[in-house]
């Protein structure tokens, strides 16, 4: 893939990628304007939860209202939290090595947008990573490509690109 491995486009729409830099400190913001908690999670990775407090409407009756706080010089780390209802939580990482780090809710908002991908220095992970002879063995068996894009393309053809998976839920 070379340099193209920058570009978010490779990847996909499906993933909703967003490529990183080694070195960039990423903070992310989560809402919950709902009356559902939201456990966030964080593979190849983990996060400093920085802030959190109340957001929109009203808080669930069955909950205190939470205060606006910021952690102190040594914010709690981890890769899962369960963000409450009606609330926000601000969370922040360090790209300190090459991967692809699914960050998504565990329940069914996963399938609703609450789901993204970030590529973590994508030149380390050319450079370092190789996949297991295994792995593409079985790909090939399958006829699914082991090079390219998202398609199995070179460059910007997402030709033959599989269709995201549609969740209704009503």
């Amino acid at each position: 893939m070379g340099n193209l491995a920058f570009n978010s486009s490779i990847y996909g729409p499906q993933t909703q990628a967003h490529v990183l830099h080694y070195g960039e400190s990423i903070e992310v913001l989560v809402y919950s304007d709902d009356e559902n908690d939201h456990s966030i999670h964080m593979h190849a990775g983990e996060y400093q939860v920085v802030e959190v407090g109340p957001y929109g409407g009203p808080v669930a009756s069955n909950r205190t209202t939470v205060k606006y706080q910021r952690s102190g010089p040594a914010p709690m780390r981890c890769d899962e939290i369960a963000i409450r209802s009606h609330s926000y939580t601000k969370l922040r990482f360090r790209v300190n090595h090459g991967a692809i780090i699914f960050f998504h809710c565990h329940m069914i908002h996963n399938f609703k947008g609450l789901a993204v991908t970030f590529i973590a220095a994508p030149d380390l992970l050319q450079k370092h990573m190789k996949v297991p002879d295994e792995v593409t063995r079985m790909c090939k068996l399958q006829n699914i490509k082991t090079s390219g894009n998202a398609a199995g393309n070179a460059g910007f053809d997402l030709t033959g690109l599989p269709q995201p998976l549609l969740v209704n839920r009503e």
